[in-house]
């Protein structure tokens, strides 16, 4: 078996250990997401389809992801109400998110350009009125359990601004449709309006969270953004891989016998 399938084969264990430990908060492993991170970062590595770039990109975003989620990244002290949750300014935590979107975006543009299609310019419309809408609606009680506040718009709305818009030009570029359908999910589950993680029952007396495990457990995502996450890192990187298979079968048929 090559070396790629061998790697998502174990991503995918240890992304599985990830969402039952985070579904039941009884942690299987506690390094699995960041362990499944670093094994998608490999496959990608050693898948051979893809342009060089487009998996030195894909490495690049998925050790970042790796070292953003590694245990202990979000371990702080019970905060009372009032206290700041973090100081202001530029955080080694939002360097690594920027690396991890430079990587995709690297990824993207070494995407095999494709003839202008009035198809897939239509559909990048549409997406791009559905991710607005999205974006606008994201304070609506639709999205959010009763009192529960909507996340900052400073802290979510830069990093879907820049899936999305890596979505749109996967699309409109390379005609990608898995790429664009996972960075659309990566923004999704950057935006914060997923439904909130299942608190398991505890006994009686009150339950003592972090803030960061407050607002994950309020305002939506916990699992179910871990989850999107994880699918949307699968379909870029047969996204790629697909791609690439159809540029050379392209080109095959146009020159016979190269």
């Amino acid at each position: 078996m090559r070396p790629h399938r061998l790697l998502v084969a174990a991503a995918a264990l240890l992304a599985l250990a990830h969402l039952i430990g985070r579904w039941y908060d009884q942690p299987l492993l506690p390094a699995a997401q960041a362990l499944a991170w670093c094994a998608l970062a490999g496959a990608a590595l050693t898948a051979p389809e893809p342009p060089p770039r487009a998996r030195n990109g894909l490495a690049v975003a998925g050790v970042a992801l790796a070292v953003v989620v590694r245990p202990g990244s979000d371990e702080r002290k019970f905060l009372w109400a009032g206290a700041p949750l973090a100081e202001p300014g530029w955080t080694g935590r939002q360097s690594l998110w920027a690396v991890a979107g430079i990587g995709l975006a690297v990824a993207v543009a070494a995407l095999p350009r494709r003839a202008p299609d009035r198809r897939r310019t239509g559909a990048a419309v549409v997406l791009a009125l559905l991710a607005g809408l999205l974006a606008v609606a994201r304070d609506s009680a639709v999205f959010l359990p009763p009192y529960a506040l909507p996340p900052d718009p400073a802290d979510v709305l830069p990093a879907y601004l820049v899936l999305v818009a890596l979505a749109l030009v996967a699309l409109v570029r390379s005609g990608s449709v898995p790429v664009a359908l996972g960075l659309g999910l990566a923004a999704v589950a950057a935006l914060g309006v997923l439904p909130p993680t299942p608190v398991p029952a505890s006994g009686p007396g009150l339950v003592f969270y972090s803030a960061e495990a407050y607002h994950v457990r309020v305002t939506g995502g916990g699992v179910w953004a871990d989850l999107l996450g994880f699918l949307a890192a699968a379909l870029v990187l047969a996204g790629c891989r697909w791609a690439e298979r159809a540029r050379t079968r392209a080109h095959g048929a146009a020159r016979p016998g190269s």
